[in-house]
Order: C-alpha cells, then sequence, then structure tokens
C-alpha cells in the first residue's frame, strides 16, 4: 500500500489540474488551419507533375514551367518552315527528310523532368539526333548545290576496230555529299551551338559498271575468237571474225545489277546464215557404172558421194542469236546427208558388115561410129549374131608366134587394143593396112580398125560389154 506524504516548504507537492476548456479551443483552431494548408499543398504537388522544372531545354528550347502541349508548340514551332545551312546553300529542313517529333520530346521532357523534381532544376539540356532522309537529301542538294556533284560515267565494253578485239571503256568516279556524314555534323552542330547549318562531306561515287568489270567481260568475249563461226557435224567450217560478230550485237551494261549483257539482232545474222548452204554444203556426186541389158553392173566408172550441210537455214539465225548472248560463238549445226544419184550407163556395140562400120551406143544414143574392115570369108568369115567381150588386152601377138605352130599361117606382133567377142574374133587396132570401110575384108575373122578408134572401143566397151554383128 502506498503512503501519503504531507507537502513541505521545499516540496510544494503535486501541481493543481490544468484547466481542460482553453486547450481544447487551441487545438481546433490549430486544425482548421492545417486542413487549408494541406489541401494547398497536395494542389501544388498535383501542378508540378503537370510542368516541366525550370531550365529545361529541349533541342535548344525553353520549355521550362511549361505543360506538355504547350512544349510540343514550342518545339514544333522551333523547327516548323526551319531551313538549314549546308555550305554555300540553304534547303528547308523538310527537303533534308528531317522531322523532329515534337510531342515525344515534350512527354520526355515533362516525365524526366517535373518541377516538383528539386533537384533536378537547370539540367543538362535534352539533345535531339537529326536523321536524314538519304534520298530526299541528296534530291534537294543536287538541285540546290549542284556544284557539289558529279554524275559517275559507266564503264562501257566496245568493239576496238584496229585491234580487232573488245575493250573495256574506263568508267569514271563521279562524287557526291556524305548524308550519313551530314546527318551527324547538323546534330553536333545544333546541340553545340544551337545552329542548323553543316559543311559538306564530298566524297567520291564509283560508278555502277566499273572498268574492272568491264575488262573482265570484253576479255571473255575475246576468247571466243578461237572456233568462232560455222561448224557441220561432220562436214565444212566457215569461220567468223570477231569483227563480223560484233555487227550482229550490241553490248550493254545493265546499272541495276552491275554487269553486261548482249542482245544479238538476228536479222543481221539471217543475211549471213542464208549464205551458209552455198558455202558449207557439200554436193553429192552422182555415181556412173556400166551395166549391160539386164541390168548387170559392168563396171564402176565413178564411185557416188552423198552430199552433205544444210537442207534449210530457216530458224537458224534465230539459234544463232541465243548463242551469241549466252556468249559462245561457235555455232555447231546438224549437218544432213544428201543423197547421191546413180547413174547407168547401157553401152553396147553394133557391127554392120554391109556398111562396114562399128557403132558404139550409150543408153541407145550412138556416141561413135569408125569405118572397119572384116573377114575375108569362108573360114575367115567374121560371124554374125549377139555376144559379148570376154577378153580386153592392151597389145598382143596374133598367130604362130613364138615359134608355136597353131594353124593360123601368120604372126602378127603387137597388135594393140583388142576386144575379144566371139572365141578367136576382136575387134583391134590395125598397122599393117588402111583398107577401111564397106567391101572391105581383110581380116582372119577379127574387126579390124584404125588404132585409134580402137583405143576409143577398148576404153568404152568393158568384159560384158554386148556386141551384135549383122550382116
Amino acid at each position: 500500500m502506498s503512503t501519503a506524504t504531507a507537502p513541505t516548504e521545499t516540496d510544494p507537492g503535486p501541481a493543481p489540474a490544468a484547466e481542460t476548456r482553453p486547450r481544447r479551443r487551441g487545438l481546433r483552431i490549430a486544425l482548421w488551419a492545417g486542413i487549408p494548408l494541406l489541401l494547398v499543398a497536395g494542389a501544388a504537388g498535383y501542378a508540378s507533375t503537370l510542368v516541366i522544372a525550370p531550365g529545361v531545354t529541349v533541342a535548344g528550347v525553353p520549355v521550362e514551367w511549361m505543360t506538355q502541349d504547350a512544349a510540343r508548340e514550342a518545339i514544333a514551332a522551333r523547327f516548323a518552315d526551319a531551313d538549314a545551312t549546308i555550305g554555300d546553300a540553304t534547303v528547308p529542313l523538310t527537303g533534308l527528310g528531317i522531322a523532329v517529333d515534337a510531342e515525344a520530346l515534350a512527354a520526355q521532357a515533362l516525365s524526366t523532368y517535373p518541377v516538383w523534381k528539386l533537384m533536378e532544376w537547370n539540367p543538362a539540356p535534352i539533345g535531339v539526333d537529326l536523321a536524314v532522309d538519304p534520298q530526299a537529301a541528296d534530291a534537294t542538294l543536287r538541285e540546290a548545290a549542284p556544284a557539289l556533284y558529279a554524275a559517275p560515267v559507266d564503264a562501257q565494253v566496245v568493239f576496238d576496230a584496229a585491234a580487232t578485239a573488245f575493250a573495256a571503256q574506263p568508267g569514271q568516279n563521279g562524287r557526291g555529299v556524305d548524308v550519313g556524314a551530314l546527318a551527324a555534323d547538323l546534330t553536333t552542330a545544333f546541340r553545340d551551338r544551337g545552329a542548323l547549318s553543316a559543311e559538306p562531306t564530298v566524297v567520291e561515287e564509283a560508278p555502277a559498271l566499273t572498268t574492272d568489270v568491264a575488262a573482265a567481260y570484253a576479255a571473255s568475249l575475246n576468247g571466243q575468237a578461237e572456233g568462232a563461226g560455222f561448224h557441220v557435224d561432220g562436214g565444212a567450217s566457215l569461220p567468223m571474225d570477231l569483227a563480223t560478230i560484233a555487227s550482229w550485237i550490241a553490248v550493254a551494261g545493265d546499272p541495276e545489277t552491275g554487269t553486261f549483257a548482249i542482245t544479238a539482232d538476228a536479222a543481221k545474222i539471217d543475211a549471213v546464215v542464208q549464205t551458209l548452204p552455198g558455202q558449207l554444203n557439200r554436193e553429192a556426186q552422182p555415181s556412173q557404172v556400166v551395166v549391160n541389158s539386164a541390168g548387170t553392173v559392168l563396171k564402176t566408172l565413178q564411185a557416188g558421194a552423198d552430199g552433205f550441210g544444210l537442207a534449210s537455214a530457216d530458224g537458224l539465225a534465230e539459234l544463232v542469236a541465243k548463242s551469241v548472248e549466252a556468249r559462245d560463238f561457235r555455232f555447231e549445226i546438224e549437218g544432213q546427208v544428201i543423197p547421191h544419184e546413180a547413174q547407168t550407163l547401157l553401152r553396147t556395140i553394133e557391127v554392120d558388115k554391109s556398111a562396114g562400120t562399128v557403132m558404139m551406143f550409150e543408153n541407145g544414143a550412138l556416141v561413135g561410129s569408125y569405118p572397119v574392115a572384116i573377114g575375108t570369108g569362108g573360114a575367115h568369115e567374121t560371124r554374125t549374131g549377139h555376144f559379148r567381150i570376154y577378153v580386153q588386152r592392151s597389145i598382143q601377138d596374133m598367130g604362130d608366134c613364138n615359134g608355136g605352130d597353131h594353124g593360123y599361117g601368120y604372126c602378127t606382133e603387137d597388135v594393140p587394143w583388142v576386144s575379144f567377142f566371139n572365141g578367136d574374133q576382136g575387134f583391134h587396132g590395125t598397122y599393117w593396112h588402111s583398107n577401111f570401110g564397106a567391101g572391105a575384108r581383110m581380116s582372119h575373122g577379127c574387126v579390124n580398125m584404125t588404132r585409134g578408134a580402137a583405143y576409143e572401143l577398148y576404153s568404152f566397151a568393158q568384159v560384158g560389154t554386148e556386141v551384135w554383128v549383122h550382116d
């Protein structure tokens, strides 16, 4: 249990209880006064989220204490109808393809630097990268500052008549503005000085069709010189020089692909193609054979040979044009066999004893007639009938020669051009008399002829030639 202590002079005891009403009045006043202050502070904090802090610049445009919409309009106004100075030329930003996204920049400024961030007032400027549209800038600067540009000259493939070869005509570099460097320089200038100006960087521009490519293409054409021309399979060839082929074609470059191609004129090619049959064809050689009346071949005078070449040149020019365009100057042509004709010669010999003549016929036509002498009669009569030559000798002895006795009773040496047709009777040349014609009976049954006439008959006839002897 606690014990109460009495008051003393040094200890006056517990203090009297405080009055409660005045305290309540003071507290109420403080509460009522704090409510407006909180409302004001809350309103100020809310407003600070809608405006940009002091000292903020975007793309060189002051936007402090601005709302996002106001900042957007200020930034857009800065670039609206603005010009850029490129060297000595002044061009609109739109001409360079430069467009600034004012909405995005204003939103970035407000979200990054709202006014309530007191510690980030007066920040570093918000920059902007100026993106240049290469095609738009190139077109604008070419018009505004043409001196900065020089078009490159493409290389070409030409035919050098003096050298009789294809050659490269060199290309030339042009010049233009480095658009990438221009964008970087404009961005730096605008960030550092707030100026939309830059000195252009001029660079060389290579041609789309380079000298190296043209030289390689020309070399590929020159490589076709050997073997260039028309070649009939199994037959003749007609060479073509590069100058002639060059007259058929046009060589053009394609800047899009950086390569060359050939276009061939089929009409020019056709003018040459139509002459090919006359130049390349091997004519057929007819055969000549001597036959008898039964058609049996007795002698081949000339062996036949088939022809070879082009039966027609129709459509060939188009095929050659395709070959040329594929850079193949060797034109292989499929030849055709041209069969030869066979010529038969039916040769016959007729002896007319009454007329004292011998006649030679070829296919029924008289080709020679000569006076002759025939047998003296009796045992030495030249017998009539149909015979065939069975042996030919260019020279021989006749009668009882060489020491023999065969019952002839004579010996005639070196009788020329002998063609026997009936036993020991035949045609031959005669040097021991000159009595020929009707009534000339001078032989032991042979048909005597002059030596010249006998040679003609010997050459005309062959073993198997039919002989008709009649009165």
